[in-house]
């Protein structure tokens, strides 16, 4: 999803989607906010990622142990 980041007059950042063709926060940030909104977002994003290795369709690439071994060597 193409995503524009956008400072206002007042220093202030927020994230334009053009999925959407909006903003993706309801009220404007600081910088300190915008990094913490997107790398909270990322962390989420990359949870439910590697969970998916508790499953029998993991998203991530895996390998056996044996494999991993083998191709130490």
């Amino acid at each position: 999803m193409p995503r524009f980041y956008v400072k206002n007059k007042e220093n202030k950042w927020n994230i334009f989607s053009t999925i959407v063709d909006d903003f993706l926060y309801d009220k404007w940030l600081s910088f300190d906010g915008l990094l913490e909104c997107v790398i909270d977002e990322l962390i989420d994003d990359k949870k439910e990622e590697l969970k998916t290795l508790l499953t029998d369709k993991p998203t991530v690439n895996t390998m056996s142990y044996e494999e991993a071994l083998e191709r130490k060597k």
